[in-house]
């Protein structure tokens, strides 16, 4: 009897890319559960009464708050379950996963940010300076990565699907998911053969 495999797909992806969007799609396509990092720190911060925004800044200099969510990640590779993971580290933290990192150009990221969130038009005065902000998260958020872990989530070596989702509509990404989850399985089975 063969060993039972459980479908791990990690989702990463720049801010605007759709990838919470993406995740929730993938997750009713496939039925399996769907586990957002970003409700664990939206929670700490909560449980701290600060904003997220905040709580990502005290990120930079107190790596315990990202170690918080690492741990929970590494228990992930003892569930016994098919699971979607909307996570900027679950691609380096649960192993057999397939990795997929949405990209996006920076001017249609802020455009969909600045459609979709009324804190980020409030926030900033005019489109440039947004631009500059999301920029800065970006580059913000590679670097803590690089000092915590020594990988670059920007890198598409480290993933096994990148799509730019710029210029495509949901039903594109979803088809280029399909055509990748499809070579995973296959490539799972193969192993266990």
């Amino acid at each position: 009897m063969s060993e039972q495999h459980y479908y791990r797909i990690a989702i990463t992806g720049d801010p605007g890319s759709g990838k919470s969007t993406f995740a929730r799609a993938v997750s009713e396509l496939t039925g399996f559960r769907l586990i957002t990092t970003g409700n664990i720190f939206r929670t700490l911060a909560a449980e701290k009464g600060i904003s997220l925004t905040e709580l990502n800044e005290m990120a930079e200099s107190q790596a315990e708050i990202d170690h918080l969510v690492d741990d929970f990640l590494k228990t992930l590779n003892d569930q016994k379950e098919h699971l979607i993971l909307d996570s900027r580290m679950a691609w380096f933290f649960v192993r057999d996963a397939l990795k997929i990192r949405l990209t996006v150009d920076l001017d249609v990221a802020v455009h969909r940010i600045f459609k979709d969130g009324a804190e980020l038009r409030e926030k900033f005065p005019d489109m440039n300076t947004a631009i500059d902000e999301v920029d800065r998260r970006r580059k913000s958020e590679i670097l803590r990565y690089k000092n915590l872990y020594g990988v670059d989530i920007g890198d598409p070596v480290n993933f096994d699907l990148v799509i730019n989702t710029s210029q495509k509509a949901p039903r594109d990404v979803t088809q280029e998911f399909e055509k990748a989850f499809a070579d995973y399985k296959q490539k799972l089975s193969s192993s266990a053969a």
